[in-house]
């Protein structure tokens, strides 16, 4: 699954433009006083201010070249960003999937994440910059029943799980893109902090169009 594009809602917009357009250097798609976009490689990433005393917060991760991990990490201290850590780690393998990570938060509190899945046949020989953010790779869904929304994604748009135990947790999708179908009830990694349900869109290509609406119509999902 290729993730297109995710647009989310956001109470600081104007941190949102200085964080992703200066800090994180990246491309500047479109740019109101309500409504931000930003180019990460062959995705776009898009927040809408939220309504007022709103204050929500996802999780999203861009994917990064398999060999960059460590050069990714000193680019992104260089911009100030504080990685999360747990059992005085910040970065994280993961087995199953043979990928590795590291996550921090932007303004508005998204727990972000850049990963490197080394099952991906696309290594560099050159030192990371920006334009190595090469996709969003993960969009979260937190759900009241992940059974019946892995259900409904397979009777859709064919995806099968990437992992997870099906129940309380089932990443759906493949290393190019999936969404991370958790239970609101439990807790994201590594903060440990839980899930917010908002309203989040998102274009994708599955070979299967068509449009879903989930979690009582705040999540919308178009496939092209």
């Amino acid at each position: 699954m290729i993730i297109r594009e995710v647009c989310l809602l956001a109470h600081q917009i104007e941190a949102i433009k200085e964080f992703y357009g200066t800090r994180l250097e990246l491309e500047l798609v479109e740019d109101d006083t309500t409504f931000v976009s930003f180019r990460v490689g062959d995705s776009v990433l898009s927040f809408k201010k939220a309504p007022e005393k709103e204050k929500p917060y996802y999780h999203v991760a861009f994917t990064i070249p398999t060999n960059t991990l460590a050069d990714a990490k000193t680019w992104a201290h260089d911009r100030n960003l504080t990685l999360l850590s747990k059992d005085g780690q910040d970065e994280f393998y993961f087995p199953y999937w043979d990928a590795t990570a590291f996550y921090f938060y932007d303004p508005n509190g998204n727990l972000m994440e850049f990963i490197a899945h080394h099952s991906l046949d696309n290594a560099v020989n050159e030192a990371f910059e920006a334009k190595h953010l090469l996709c969003i790779s993960e969009i979260g869904l937190p759900v009241d029943d992940v059974p019946e929304t892995m259900s409904t994604l397979n009777g859709h748009y064919h995806l099968e799980p990437f992992a997870g135990d099906g129940k309380k947790f089932s990443p759906t999708g493949d290393a190019e893109g999936m969404f991370i179908v958790i239970d609101k009830q439990m807790p994201w990694f590594p903060d440990g902090r839980m899930p917010g349900i908002f309203a989040t869109k998102v274009k994708v290509e599955t070979g299967q169009p068509g449009s879903l609406h989930l979690q009582d119509g705040l999540y919308t999902i178009k496939s092209i």
